[in-house]
């Protein structure tokens, strides 16, 4: 917290601050002014939380300042220090809504008081501001998701070109012809959102959306999820084209800069052709048709140059995986999934269409084998957008642990859960995600996530949360490491971040609590 004390004599401006105890209010910072002018400067650059002010001043009196304050809608609270009584002096005090009007020569206690009152009431004020601007924020981006569903559904067919739609496009600058439309396919995204941004999918789009915004510079564009693997990035082709500005250039600037800043990589297919609004449902079809086929083996380039073979069908594997099903053996399920997989790496050339033939035949065998359990709910199924053969092998492996789950009640035990937490406090530092777990364990992450709250009353995010916070403040106790230091090695990538979910656990930033163990001398020399 910061205050600032404003008086022409340097004797009452020091004898102000030697009465305020700085600890017990928590003040970081202390200004000093000779006069209204500079005060007011300084206002407006460090918005203290509370003035100690004068009234009789040269160049800018009290009454001025004051006046000057409340045009500002400041939330600083003013103390009134001045050794004048007159009523012209208290009006002025009152009219600024300040907290107090001591006369000099002051006494220590009532200045004390007169601060305590001014700290609350600022602490009120903030704390409405504070609502009212995440109000704000939250109301946004509600705004946003549903013009994003909007938006999904229309160009999905689900839904016609309505005044609604056309508002969205209106509301993001973005013209209703000559429109260059792509469909991009992030690869291995799981193990990116739990990685990274710890589970948190709106955070993961909130970076991919600010990193790609920041790529395509003065281009206008939106990016839009049509669903979790499939994403739609709209730019404005008749506004580059006045700028001289190539899309196709600026798509691999957005593509490279979520290489090199989350290390995510993606596949895009893009409409050879610019459109207008009302035919977007069909330029997204047609780049669409140029995903299909993309080679999704890549780094293949020994095997590459072999004739394509048959692509095996998936449905070959039901015999095998319907006995594993039945007699209940994960690992037989597990061997069977991989062996598969591998025969698919083997290919030389595996196109998406193809690996969503696969996905079709996967999802057909998973309706059969879990036929005769109706209460299952949702039925397993394989995402068809999946861009990475790895990330489908897990995802694979996913969904037939949900069917062992539900066929097999030796799961409802709690051992697998212990071992789970016991795996969690041991190497919460590590990159931990549902995906990690369900590899590790063989279950699904839906299991584990429902057994894990059922069993501990808390989710594991919040668990590993409360692990990391918790080594945190050991580390900023006992060390003297920088807290990007701390971060990385706790698992943060971003410190900024790491500082935002310290804060919201703690109350203070890592950096202040640091300062506060030190000054209650926890902190060893």
């Amino acid at each position: 917290m910061k205050i600032l004390i404003v008086d022409d004599e340097q004797h009452v401006r020091e004898g102000i601050e030697l009465s305020i105890s700085t600890e017990k209010f928590g003040i970081t910072d202390i200004f000093m002014a000779e006069n209204g002018i500079e005060a007011l400067e300084l206002i407006k650059v460090h918005k203290p939380a509370v003035v100690f002010c004068d009234m009789k001043m040269p160049m800018m009196n009290g009454i001025e300042l004051l006046q000057q304050i409340r045009e500002i809608h400041s939330n600083t609270q003013v103390i009134v220090i001045s050794g004048y009584s007159d009523f012209e002096y208290t009006r002025a005090t009152i009219k600024a809504n300040g907290v107090d009007y001591i006369l000099k020569p002051f006494h220590r206690k009532e200045l004390e008081e007169a601060l305590q009152k001014a700290v609350n009431a600022w602490n009120d004020l903030e704390s409405i501001k504070q609502s009212e601007t995440e109000r704000g924020h939250l109301i946004r981006k509600a705004d946003a998701l549903l013009d994003e569903k909007k938006l999904a559904s229309f160009v999905r067919g689900e839904s016609l070109l309505t005044d609604a739609v056309r508002r969205i496009f209106n509301k993001l600058g973005l013209p209703e012809q000559a429109l260059s439309i792509s469909v991009i396919l992030p690869r291995k995204r799981m193990d990116i959102v739990g990685s990274r941004f710890e589970m948190d999918e709106e955070l993961f789009f909130f970076a991919v959306d600010n990193i790609a915004q920041d790529a395509i510079g003065d281009c206008t564009g939106y990016l839009c999820r049509l669903d979790e693997y499939q994403w739609l990035m709209i730019l404005s082709d008749g506004a580059a084209s006045r700028k001289g500005i190539d899309l196709s250039m600026q798509l691999e600037r957005v593509r490279r800069a979520w290489k090199q800043t989350l290390g995510l990589e993606v596949l895009i297919g893009q409409c050879a052709r610019a459109c207008d609004l009302a035919g977007l449902g069909q330029a997204v079809g047609e780049a669409k048709q140029e995903l299909l086929g993309c080679d999704v083996l890549p780094g293949k380039s020994k095997a590459s140059t072999a004739s394509p073979q048959e692509v095996p069908p998936f449905m070959n594997q039901q015999f095998l995986l319907q006995k594993a099903i039945e007699t209940r053996n994960k690992r037989f399920v597990l061997d069977i999934i991989g062996k598969y997989a591998e025969g698919l790496r083997q290919q030389g050339k595996l196109t998406l269409k193809e690996l969503q033939i696969c996905s079709l035949e996967a999802n057909l065998l998973l309706s059969r084998l879990t036929a005769k359990h109706s209460g299952m709910s949702p039925t397993p199924h394989l995402a068809l957008w999946i861009s990475d053969l790895e990330e489908w092998e897990k995802m694979l492996l996913q969904q037939f642990w949900i069917v062992l789950e539900a066929t097999n009640t030796a799961f409802h035990g709690s051992q697998e859960i212990e071992t789970i937490r016991d795996y969690l406090t041991r190497y919460f530092h590590e990159d931990i995600s549902f995906a990690t777990l369900s590899e590790k364990f063989h279950l699904s992450p839906q299991y584990i996530s429902k057994r894990f709250k059922e069993t501990y009353n808390t989710t594991i995010i919040s668990y590993l949360t409360e692990l990391k916070i918790e080594k945190a403040k050991a580390l900023l106790s006992n060390t003297n490491s920088a807290v990007s230091q701390i971060a990385n090695q706790l698992g943060y990538v971003d410190e900024n971040y790491f500082s935002k979910v310290f804060k919201k656990q703690t109350g203070m930033s890592p950096l202040h609590f640091r300062k506060v163990r030190q000054e209650t001398h926890i902190f060893p020399i």
